[in-house]
């Protein structure tokens, strides 16, 4: 059984993994150096991340013998990985902090797998951006001018713009 939410380096590891077969060590050199900038994973994460999708049939292990050298698990992504995979990337993120890192990721692998479509989940992103500034804005004409709440609603309006800011400048730079 698959589990309803999955981890952002569980994502990255079957994204990775559609470039072809890999083992731990390496996807884990690879998560490091292709999105080290936008999150630390250690290597123990990446190997029970690995433990679970195989667990969850996303993924699936051949032992490769290695002279001199103990065995090692290769791993490929399977059909139902393959399909999990691209229904994560196509969706746009609910949470805006998410945005930093599992969006982040998204607009990664639709570049480097060359897939179609990122306009399309640029534009759903912005369009959840917006309906979180019409709540916020619900949320701030309830607020009494002295409530505490409305810096809250300030702060997060800030960062919501700022998302939209970005996503802007996303569709410019991954459209040209």
């Amino acid at each position: 059984m698959v589990a309803a939410r999955r981890l952002p380096l569980e994502q990255a590891l079957l994204g990775f993994l559609l470039q072809g077969p890999a083992h731990g060590y390496d996807l884990h050199r690879q998560v490091q150096d292709e999105l080290g900038r936008v999150w630390y994973v250690g290597i123990s994460s990446v190997y029970a991340a690995l433990q679970q999708l195989e667990d969850d049939g996303l993924v699936q292990s051949t032992v490769v013998a290695q002279a001199d050298r103990p065995a090692r698990k290769v791993f490929q992504v399977t059909a139902g990985g393959r399909e999990h995979f691209v229904a994560w990337v196509r969706r746009p993120v609910l949470v805006i902090r998410d945005v930093r890192v599992e969006f982040v990721a998204r607009l990664y692998f639709f570049r480097v797998l060359a897939l179609d479509g990122v306009e399309h989940l640029i534009s759903e992103q912005e369009s959840v951006c917006r309906q979180q500034l019409e709540r916020l804005a619900q949320d701030a004409a309830e607020c009494a001018p002295d409530d505490f709440y409305r810096l809250v609603v300030a702060y997060r309006k800030g960062q919501i713009e700022a998302t939209l800011n970005w996503l802007h400048d996303c569709q410019s730079f991954l459209s040209g």
